[in-house]
């Protein structure tokens, strides 16, 4: 019997030592996270640990932009409701009027809105303790950092609109009210204040800034990325302000095991955003080239169909780059064609010779070198570049799979004569190489927004030699006269079937989320995507 229980000790030793060694295992390909920790979560493991550290390094440092960009949308939003502080502490309703009505969504739609990238921000790294701490530092501290400056510059902002309108019930009843304009459903001002109560009873900002100095600080200030020493810097300013609004300078001694609580409840999101695809998301954000609705084939299939002049719009689920301008579809670019395709589709106009002296590439490579030169370019799969877009790093040329490597791809055609289609294009390779405008100016033209591109390059030119262009009408966006994209789809989807229509549809490719795929769609689905939500938000 002592043989048979010795027998059996030792199969369960060995059982156990086997297991720890597969947990314990180095990975066939390298991955941020602890070894364990990847094997033992399984399916719940985080995709920031399955990621190569090469990968997290480029994807955290861009992070550390995009937290940078949603930080100051907020700071402008805050700006623009302590301006409209009147309107908003008003409680008789003929002082508020269908226009004061209008103002006070779009005051709450603006704050949301960078609440929101910050939520995508805060979720992304929430997996940060399963970073490995002794191989990779400071990935590690960038990523609690990036999770609990998001937190941070939440709760401060959180408390600083809650205190604008708290005299004001009215108002508060309007923040909550559905906006399907928007694509905020109802209750959300009140789950922000559920929200912000839960923050302050858990300590999380706290106990967060206490584990952040003894555990992150130092790694992050001697960095050698300028873009992690702003991290750091502005870790130091949010927490100071979330600090200031939670007034709980100590509260923190109250947390028997910050870990813990770090690790499990203190970033979650605050307004999840459709949670059905939330694993998948979480690999979207992470590699998002990899996690996309449209297939290469497809996007070959769109290709062919492209003239030089047409109007893209697109949408990527799950990105933070979706902030800022309001509608289903975020961005807009131009398909200018590559060197060859505007060669063969103007050089041989008369008209376009006369009028430029020549070729129109010829006069192209004159008076827009660089610009042109990209054109020529391919992409680093060797793609041509055909597609001329504002992005968050300017304006610039990219090929057309990189631009429509999407989840909803769509393109209009402006029905137009070619010397207005060639004019477009003059105009929109005028801006090239122009910053991005992350204050959406549409009044100014030495930084431009993806839409602004478009809109300038088909901008209206008056007289008898002028162009009749596109005119789509501009909506006021956080106080400022912007056209987003989607108000492109608008104007075709109001204007369809008229002889004076602006856009004809050339091409529709419709995501399908639980399917991972997207489909070849028509007109009609395309003119109804206008009312679609830009969010599908489950309240807690």
């Amino acid at each position: 019997m002592r043989v048979w229980k010795k027998l059996l000790l030792g199969a369960l030793a060995l059982l156990l030592l086997g297991a720890t060694a597969v947990a314990l295992w180095p990975s066939s390909r390298p991955q941020a996270g602890y070894p364990f920790a990847r094997r033992m979560a399984g399916s719940r493991a985080s995709p920031l640990w399955r990621t190569a550290p090469s990968k997290l390094d480029r994807a955290s440092a861009d992070d550390v932009m995009r937290l940078e960009q949603a930080a100051r949308r907020l700071e402008r939003a805050l700006a623009d409701a302590r301006r409209a502080r009147s309107l908003l502490s008003t409680e008789r309703p003929e002082e508020l009027g269908a226009q004061g009505r209008l103002r006070v969504r779009a005051i709450w739609w603006s704050f949301v809105e960078p609440i929101i990238a910050l939520d995508a921000i805060k979720h992304r790294y929430e997996g940060w303790y399963g970073i490995d701490y002794t191989a990779h530092r400071e990935l590690h501290a960038r990523a609690f950092a990036l999770t609990f400056a998001a937190l941070c510059a939440q709760v401060a902002a959180g408390h600083q609109i809650v205190d604008l309108v708290v005299g004001s019930r009215r108002v508060q009843a309007l923040f909550d009210e559905a906006m399907p304009e928007y694509g905020l459903p109802s209750g959300t001002f009140r789950a922000l204040r559920t929200r912000l109560a839960r923050t302050r009873d858990y300590s999380f900002v706290p106990a967060g800034a206490q584990w952040y100095d003894a555990w992150m600080a130092r790694t992050l200030r001697r960095s050698s990325s300028a873009a992690v020493r702003r991290l750091a810097s502005l870790v130091g300013d949010r927490r100071r302000a979330a600090m200031s609004a939670l007034d709980v300078t100590h509260a923190s001694r109250v947390v028997e095991n910050k870990a813990e609580l770090l690790s499990s409840q203190a970033f979650v999101e605050w307004f999840p955003v459709q949670r059905e695809f939330a694993e998948w998301a979480g690999d979207t954000r992470v590699a998002p080239e990899g996690r996309r609705l449209i297939g290469d084939a497809q996007i070959e299939q769109l290709r062919t169909k492209l003239r030089p002049g047409d109007v893209i719009v697109e949408r990527r689920n799950w990105y933070v780059s979706n902030i800022g301008l309001p509608g289903f579809w975020p961005h807009a670019a131009l398909f200018t064609g590559s060197q060859a395709d505007i060669r063969a589709a103007f050089d041989g106009d008369p008209a376009l010779r006369a009028r430029y002296g020549g070729a129109f590439s010829a006069y192209l490579a004159r008076a827009h070198p660089a610009a042109w030169r990209a054109l020529g370019e391919r992409d680093d799969h060797g793609h041509p570049h055909q597609v001329v877009e504002a992005v968050s790093e300017g304006v610039t040329a990219a090929s057309l799979i990189h631009s429509c490597g999407a989840d909803y791809v769509a393109a209009l055609r402006p029905r137009l004569p070619s010397a207005e289609l060639a004019r477009a294009i003059d105009r929109a390779l005028a801006f090239f190489g122009r910053p991005y405008d992350f204050n959406f100016d549409f009044a100014t033209d030495d930084a431009l927004v993806c839409s602004e591109l478009v809109m300038k390059a088909y901008e209206p030119v008056a007289g008898a030699t002028g162009a009749r262009g596109l005119t789509v009408p501009y909506i006021t966006v956080a106080g400022r006269r912007a056209i987003p994209p989607t108000e492109i789809v608008r104007v075709f989807a109001n204007e369809r079937g008229r002889a004076d229509a602006q856009l004809d549809f050339v091409w529709f490719l419709d995501g399908r989320e639980g399917q991972h795929r997207a489909v070849v769609a028509g007109a009609d689905a395309l003119a109804s995507s206008v009312s679609r939500p830009k969010w599908d938000i489950a309240q807690p």
